[in-house]
């Protein structure tokens, strides 16, 4: 009962992410002609077409790209049905990003992006969901006993 109760608030929560980002992309998008705008010294918004994964590696990888991914964020709604209630959180994290990411990807052939801090390379809610995730997921490995 207590897996079944932890899958529907990760499904909630994925569902949450998707529709966060994707109303923040849609945002972005409308007010493309208005940016960028420094929101205070060193963050800036702006949109950039992503076509590659973190810090624009595989940009030329093209569809190949698309399908990689895809079965790696299947993967993980996999793993999120066999994991052990505690990684619940944390993979839900993961896989809402990605699906959020991969929302753009299929629509558009590049994921947006659009925070910009300084020395950093650009990015949107969804890539925060999977790094804090992800930090979690080892988090969770690690200090499992």
């Amino acid at each position: 009962m207590r897996a079944r109760r932890s899958l529907v608030l990760a499904g909630c929560l994925i569902g949450f992410l998707v529709g966060i980002d994707q109303a923040l992309k849609l945002v972005v998008r409308s007010e493309a002609h208005a940016l960028p705008y420094t929101v205070i010294s060193g963050v800036v918004i702006q949109v950039v077409h992503n076509r590659g994964i973190s810090f624009g590696n595989f940009a030329g990888a093209g569809p190949l790209l698309t399908v990689v991914i895809s079965l790696v964020t299947l993967g993980m709604i996999v793993a999120l049905f066999l994991a052990a209630p505690r990684f619940t959180l944390a993979l839900a994290l993961v896989v809402g990003g990605s699906i959020a990411n991969l929302i753009d990807r299929l629509r558009w052939g590049y994921v947006i992006d659009f925070v910009t801090l300084p020395h950093w390379p650009t990015f949107n809610m969804a890539d925060v969901a999977i790094t804090v995730g992800a930090v979690l997921l080892v988090w969770r490995l690690l200090t499992t006993t």
